[in-house]
């Protein structure tokens, strides 16, 4: 059985690819005096729901790392990351999209300066009940459930109404179609993961930071036992594709994404948090997550594996 191995090469320092919102590169104006620096002080941030795990495990190793600093995260739905950063709730955002010409403007018109970075590539994971005869997909088929025109009929589940993966379904699968009145929304992705672990004819959407088992030391990373993750099938290469994190960096799975941070230019803190993020010991924690790391070189080998 062939296997991707990827290695990272750290140490090469990361780039810093800054994107002004607006074009402007001036500061934006403060309210009040900030005392925070790049290592210190307190920020809050909001992240999309479905990277939680690999985003905890970046502000834990952030903060242990500089004691004066405390980053506090909300994992929200995107929709709702952007709302607290145009409102001024949040100093940083971390989401699947950056901002639209239309959020430029309402930048513009607030005085508000963005930088953003792509840190990180994933995918969407399909998991289905342990049992499910669908361990096999084509994107059509996919389509076909998400419109309620399958064979079989699957309750279908996200994490969120107004999250990433439900913007990705309507803006990228399928686009002004309807969607299956079997379509339905939980709280979070581990609500997600536990309704289709114990329910036979349902599938969920998932990001992929949650379909890694974390105690797993294999190289390539192991799915989580409580549920079945789905192959899609690359038409191109006429083969099915497992999310793993080559397959990711090689373009080879069907449903890849990647993801941003968006942090304010009048936030030192921010701008600090955001370096780590780019940097060796943070990129390393993308890695370690299953995902591809963007701002690292990476090589990728072919091992063959015994099973």
């Amino acid at each position: 059985m062939k296997k991707y191995v990827l290695f990272s090469l750290f140490g090469i320092g990361a780039a810093m690819l800054w994107a002004s919102c607006g074009g402007n590169t001036q500061p934006a104006a403060t309210t009040s005096k900030s005392t925070d620096t790049r290592t210190s002080g307190s920020i809050n941030i909001a992240v999309d729901e479905s990277y939680k795990p690999v985003i905890t495990q970046e502000v834990n190793v952030f903060d242990s790392s500089y004691p004066n600093a405390k980053i506090n995260p909300s994992y929200l739905p995107e929709s709702e990351c952007f709302a607290q950063l145009f409102s001024g709730k949040v100093q940083m955002i971390m989401t699947t999209r950056e901002l639209s010409p239309e959020e430029i403007k309402s930048c513009e018109s607030r005085n508000i300066y963005t930088r953003s970075v792509a840190i990180a590539q994933d995918a969407i994971v399909i998991v289905g009940h342990k049992g499910t005869q669908d361990s096999l997909m084509t994107v059509g088929q996919l389509k076909a459930i998400l419109t309620g025109g399958f064979a079989r009929k699957y309750t279908v589940v996200v994490d969120n109404k107004n999250g990433s993966i439900a913007r990705y379904i309507t803006d990228v699968l399928i686009p002004g179609q309807k969607l299956s009145a079997q379509l339905f929304a939980a709280n979070n992705s581990e609500e997600v993961i536990q309704y289709v672990a114990k329910t036979p004819d349902a599938i969920g959407l998932i990001g992929m930071s949650h379909a890694f088992d974390p105690e797993s030391n294999v190289g390539y990373g192991t799915f989580r036992s409580d549920v079945k993750v789905v192959s899609l099938q690359n038409d191109t290469l006429q083969r099915f594709i497992k999310p793993y994190q080559a397959s990711v960096a090689l373009k080879e799975y069907p449903m890849v994404r990647k993801l941003y941070f968006i942090v304010r230019q009048d936030s030192e803190l921010g701008a600090g948090f955001a370096n780590f993020l780019t940097s060796e010991p943070g990129q390393m924690i993308i890695g370690k997550a299953m995902m591809q790391p963007l701002q690292v070189q990476l090589i990728i080998r072919e091992a063959e594996i015994k099973p």
